[in-house]
C-alpha cells in the first residue's frame, strides 16, 4: 500500500469532518541488516531504515476522553484521559496509550493511525508507531525531546506496558534513520554512526514469511533471561565483569549450561560480525556482507534458536541462486522476515522466483519488499 501524508490527512479529515489544527507526524519501519538479540545484550546492530513507515493525524481535542481511530484495523478506541482503555496488552492502542501516559499532551486528543508499515512481520511497526506518537505529543506540548530521550521512551513502553523486554534498537533508528544509510550502533554507549550505502550494484530484498508471531508470548523475554543468568555465572567467576559487552570467548568455560553457552556465543560472534560488516559496507566488498549474513543465520538458527521452519526454507531457497550474496532471518524470530543480499540487475526476477517457490513450499502468502532509500521521521502541520 502507497502512503502518503496527503493520503493520512484525507482519512482525518473523513473521519473527524476537518483536518484543522492537525498534526501529520511519521516514522520508518526498520530492516536489521546485520545484528540480532545483541541490543538489549549492551552489544552491536546494524539496522536500516524502510520506506514504509506509519502516520499519526493528530490533534488537541475539547474533550474529556482521548478518541484514537486506526484505518488498518478499521477500529475506534475512546478512552478517559485519567485511565487506561480497555484494551489487550499487546493491542495497537496500548502503543499510543503508553506514549500519551510518558508524554501527557496538555489536553484530550484525536488521533488516526495509518501505516504500511507490515504488521507482526518483525519489521518494528510496533517501535514506528511509538515514534510517530511522541513527535506528534511532543508539537502538542510544544516541546523537544532529544531523539535518544524519545527512543528510550518507546522502549520503556514496550517493556512497561506492552510486557516485552526489547532493546532500544528499533526506536533510536526509526528515530534517527537516515536514508541510504545503515545505522552503526552501539547499544553499551548509545552512540551511532550513519554509514552510506550505495546500492548501484546491489539490493537488500525482504522476504515476509507471513509467519506472525507476538514477542511477548514468544520465547524472545526467555531469551534475554537466559543471556542474564550466563553473566551471572561468568559473574560468579569474574567479579570484573559488567555486562555481556566485556565477555570474552574464553569467559563461557565459566558457564555449566552448554545451551547458555550457546545463547553468550551467538551473542559475541553476532557483535564481530557486525564490526566487519561495517567494514564491508564502507568497501563495497558485497561478497564479504553476503557471507556475514549468511553466518548470522546459522549462529541464530543454531546457537540462539530463534529461527524457524518457514524461515530456514526461505534462506536456503535464496541461497541457492547465484545472484544472491546471502540471507538471513533478522528480528526477534519465531516467524517474520529475511533480509536477501541480491544483485540489482536480477533482484526483481529473483525476488519473484523466491516468492513462488516459498508459497509452495511453506503454503503461506509470502511476499517481498525492495529496500529503497528510507522515509526520514518527521511531522507536518495543517493550519
Amino acid at each position: 500500500m502507497i502512503l502518503s501524508i496527503q493520503t493520512v490527512l484525507n482519512a482525518f479529515k473523513q473521519w473527524r469532518a476537518s483536518g484543522e489544527s492537525c498534526f501529520v507526524a511519521y516514522a520508518p519501519g526498520r530492516v536489521n541488516l546485520i545484528g540480532d538479540h545483541t541490543d538489549y545484550n549492551d552489544g552491536l546492530a546494524m539496522p536500516m531504515i524502510m520506506d514504509q513507515a506509519i502516520y499519526v493525524a493528530t490533534r488537541s481535542s475539547s474533550s474529556d476522553s482521548h478518541l484514537l481511530r486506526s484505518e488498518n484495523y478499521d477500529e475506534e478506541v475512546s478512552y478517559p484521559i485519567d485511565q487506561w482503555p480497555t484494551v489487550p496488552r499487546t493491542h495497537w492502542a496500548s502503543y499510543v496509550a503508553g506514549m500519551i501516559r510518558e508524554i501527557p499532551p496538555p489536553t484530550s486528543i484525536e488521533m488516526l493511525i495509518m501505516g504500511n508499515v507490515p504488521l507482526g512481520a518483525g519489521l518494528s511497526s510496533s517501535a514506528a508507531l511509538e515514534i510517530a506518537t511522541g513527535l506528534a505529543l511532543e508539537k502538542l506540548n510544544g516541546t523537544s525531546i532529544p531523539p535518544l530521550d524519545l527512543a528510550k521512551i518507546g522502549q520503556k513502553v514496550e517493556h512497561k506496558y506492552i510486557g516485552v523486554k526489547c532493546g532500544i534498537m528499533d526506536q533510536i533508528v526509526s528515530r534517527v534513520g537516515r536514508s541510504r544509510h545503515a545505522l552503526y550502533l552501539d547499544c553499551k554507549t548509545l552512540k551511532w554512526e550513519h554509514i552510506p550505502i550505495e546500492y548501484p550494484d546491489i539490493r537488500f530484498v525482504v522476504m515476509d514469511s507471513r509467519v506472525k508471531r507476538q514477542l511477548a508470548s514468544s520465547k524472545y523475554n526467555e531469551r534475554r533471561g537466559e543471556c542474564q543468568r550466563a553473566l551471572q555465572q561468568i559473574q560468579a567467576d569474574d567479579s570484573t565483569i559488567e555486562s555481556i559487552r566485556h565477555i570474552q570467548m574464553d569467559h563461557i568455560k565459566a558457564i555449566s549450561d552448554p545451551t547458555l553457552q550457546k545463547r553468550i556465543r551467538h551473542v559475541l560472534l553476532e557483535n564481530e560480525r557486525v564490526k566487519n560488516a561495517r567494514s564491508a559496507i564502507l568497501r563495497s566488498d558485497w561478497f564479504e556482507l553476503g557471507k556475514l549474513l549468511s553466518a548470522s543465520h546459522i549462529s541464530l538458527r543454531d546457537d540462539y534458536q530463534v529461527s524457524c521452519k518457514e524461515l530456514d526454507v526461505m534462506v536456503d531457497q535464496a541461497e541457492s541462486y547465484t545472484e544472491v550474496y546471502g540471507a538471513r532471518m533478522m528480528g526477534g524470530g519465531f516467524g517474520g522476515c529475511t533480509i536477501n543480499l541480491v544483485l540489482e540487475k536480477d533482484a526483481d526476477l529473483i525476488a519473484k522466483s523466491l516468492v513462488s517457490e516459498s508459497r509452495k513450499k511453506l503454503n503461506y502468502p509470502v511476499t517481498y519488499y525492495s529496500v529503497a532509500k528510507g522515509t526520514e521521521a518527521g511531522i507536518q502541520y495543517f493550519g
